[in-house]
């Protein structure tokens, strides 16, 4: 094997494991990763069990196992387990060792996202994963953040971390280090807080990817005065390490900061200048870009109109304060023969109708059979409660928030990604870095198609529209779900018309066709009277969705005893909306639903009061079902409502108007509202037919 060739080297400490090296190895077997640049080193630190000796001398005569090539080292005295590495990786030739023991296993994905997380973080050491323990007891420990101080006084940090070789080297590698009475150093702490002292630093990957076995009687092998002495006799034997804290975590933090924070002295001392003389707080200055501003004002405006490092819409929602130049890989050559993949990025896998929409297109490149490879920025708590639902469709997922804390890692660490997919087709829908890379694809990879997806405006700002915007000539393709959405890319962003494809929304049809329960049956589950009107709400309770407007009708109309009020959804408002829902008789909340079509059947009008909408789904799931809606007059509902005459319209005007507006509907329009929902599965055949829009999305990615 060629040394640039290999990438990871496995070194594999064995010592009477024989009933578990098989797991171990098979776990190795089966990455996500390119075999051929990962080696295997077993080294059998003179075992006494009569199976490991007899599965390493197999091992040993054919050199292979499955599709892994293999080292067999035998030490003829049994070494202790840290010169057991060490032995091991002075045979290896990879950029980076892993010290597996032979006990324990991997997640599949463990080297593919720990490569990931080092292209995130170029001067990193080493990095190390999310733990699930597994045998005596079974528990899950998350990856912190990493502090070097913390390091060096306890160790959180596991074995298997992938480290640089070079820093094992460095290092000479780890020391068995016998003190007294038995006591002895932990070798890997002890490699770690030497590592410290030389300002070397490692980085978090918050998935779970090594899996630790726990034996009872490796557990209690050092009693806690011993751990207490060996921890005491640690600090003393690295003291100097304590000089290296400092240049460790600033190491660590630089990437971190990558343009997105300015500590410097100059830039402090700007911003307090600034707030005292114009009342306003600049986020970074340099010290040239003061001069500039003080004394050639037209060279200021130059720099800061560069479009190789020009501050954009993308740049501010990606969480930076400066543009930057794209200069981190110009050794990478052109690739003109992309692959037959596509790479789709967005911002989460959270639960709203754009990702839904977004979910659409994946099943329908993944029935065209293409690999699909499935990206995010973020996917913690509610972000990431669709991924299984992707997962359905795609061939792998990351979360770029697993591998990376700053924008500029996960930057890089996307950049990563599409070099190694060396993707045929991009699709991106509300991932600022993708838009920010954009020059960049279009440089090393001129024949790969990027298309961006766009379903709305801000309310209150240009949102994604304005962030594409810069970036507009690197993009191939422009999708939006409406025409009037076609016109605002035309006539307020100047876009070629010839770019602009129109796709229609379309919902999980079969789900709302399939529906086991009657009105009756759903409105008795939670004790409604069925003779009543039901006026109903679903929606994710946030500022957009104007929740506390449909509160404020069902308070409106207490005193009406033929409507009943029901709503489902959940999000940040139900916290100051909770009093008021209880409170009221008339109003039933049935809590968050993935399955709307459990729920819309108990209703006899919806109520729609957002803020703004790109094209919403809820108003194509209304009319799938006949059911008419009250909605506010904006964009997404106002051609729906229009085209489709399937529901009423009432004209934004104040929190109390515009209730008042809701309430006067359901008590004088009321029959024609029963009426005008029948027109909506016309709408629906006409508007959104399935198969007419499964047959746009293959014409427009040229399937």
């Amino acid at each position: 094997m060629l040394e640039q060739n290999i990438v990871f080297s496995f070194i594999v400490p064995v010592f009477n494991t024989g009933n578990f090296i098989f797991e171990t190895l098979d776990s190795i077997n089966n990455q996500d990763f390119d075999l051929n640049k990962i080696e295997v080193i077993v080294v059998n630190d003179c075992s006494t069990d009569e199976l490991t000796n007899t599965i390493i001398n197999q091992l040993s005569e054919v050199g292979i196992y499955n599709n892994l090539k293999i080292q067999i080292i035998q030490n003829s005295t049994n070494k202790w387990l840290a010169e057991a590495r060490n032995i091991g990786a002075r045979k290896a030739i990879g950029k980076y060792l892993v010290c597996l023991d032979s006990d324990d296993t991997i997640e599949s994905d463990f080297l593919k996202l720990s490569l990931l997380t080092f292209a995130a973080y170029p001067t990193a050491s080493w990095v190390y994963p999310s733990v699930r323990k597994f045998g005596y007891k079974n528990q899950i420990d998350e990856a912190p953040f990493y502090s070097s101080k913390k390091l060096f006084l306890e160790n959180y940090l596991v074995a298997v971390s992938p480290v640089k070789r070079a820093l094992w080297i460095s290092l000479n590698g780890q020391r068995t280090l016998h003190l007294a009475n038995g006591v002895k150093l932990y070798e890997d702490w002890d490699f770690w807080q030497r590592a410290i002292g030389k300002g070397a630093y490692g980085v978090p990957i918050k998935k779970v990817l090594f899996n630790y076995r726990q034996n009872i009687s490796s557990l209690v092998t050092r009693s806690e005065e011993e751990g207490s002495l060996s921890s005491l006799l640690a600090y003393k034997k690295n003291w100097f390490s304590l000089f290296g804290i400092k240049k460790s975590q600033r190491a660590f933090q630089h990437v971190n900061d990558m343009h997105t924070v300015n500590r410097s002295f100059i830039n402090s001392v700007f911003k307090k200048i600034s707030q005292l003389t114009i009342k306003r707080t600049f986020a970074n200055t340099k010290p040239k870009d003061i001069l500039f501003y003080l004394f050639w004002t037209s060279k200021f405006i130059e720099q800061k109109m560069n479009p190789k490092v020009k501050y954009t819409k993308a740049h501010k929602m990606a969480g930076f304060i400066e543009g930057f130049k794209l200069d981190f890989d110009k050794e990478f050559p052109v690739c003109v023969q992309p692959s037959n993949q596509v790479l789709v990025t967005h911002f989460w896998w959270h639960v709203g109708g754009a990702e839904n929409i977004l979910l659409s297109y994946i099943k329908t490149l993944h029935n065209q059979n293409l690999k699909v490879t499935d990206v995010v920025i973020n996917d913690s708590n509610t972000s990431g409660v669709l991924k299984n639902e992707f997962a359905k469709y795609t061939n792998s997922q990351v979360s770029l928030e697993n591998i990376a804390d700053g924008p500029y890692p996960m930057l890089l660490a996307l950049w990563e990604i599409i070099k190694n997919e060396k993707p045929g087709i991009i699709l991106n829908m509300s991932n600022p870095l993708l838009y920010i890379l954009s020059p960049l694809i279009k440089e090393k990879f001129p024949n790969t198609i990027i298309y961006d997806l766009l379903h709305c405006e801000d309310y209150d700002d240009n949102g994604w529209f304005e962030a594409a915007y810069q970036y507009q000539k690197y993009i191939d393709k422009r999708i939006v779900t409406s025409d009037f959405w076609k016109e605002v890319l035309v006539k307020k962003y100047k876009e070629h018309a010839s770019k602009i494809e129109v796709i229609h929304n379309m919902i999980d049809y079969d789900r709302f066709s399939n529906t086991n329960f009657t009105r009756k049956q759903l409105l008795d589950k939670f004790g409604i009277d069925s003779s009543k009107r039901i006026i109903g709400s679903l929606g994710r309770l946030q500022w957009q969705k104007r929740p506390d407007i449909f509160v404020r009708v069902a308070e409106l109309m207490q005193n009406n005893n033929n409507y009943h009020f029901v709503m489902a959804g959940d999000g940040d408002m139900y916290e100051e909306l909770k009093d008021s829902i209880n409170r009221l008789s008339n109003l039933t909340y049935v809590g968050a639903t993935k399955n709307p079509e459990n729920v819309y059947p108990m209703f006899d009008v919806a109520v729609f009061p957002s803020k703004y909408e790109g094209y919403p789904l809820v108003g194509i799931e209304c009319a799938y079902v006949g059911l008419p809606i009250i909605a506010a007059n904006i964009v997404g509902f106002r051609e729906q409502i229009e085209n489709g005459n399937i529901g009423l319209l009432y004209d934004i005007k104040g929190d109390e108007e515009d209730a008042d507006s809701i309430k006067h509907i359901l008590l004088h329009e009321y029959e024609n509202l029963i009426s005008l929902g029948k027109n909506g599965p016309a709408f629906v055949n006409k508007y959104h037919n399935r198969e007419l829009i499964k047959a746009d999305i293959q014409k427009v990615f040229g399937l």
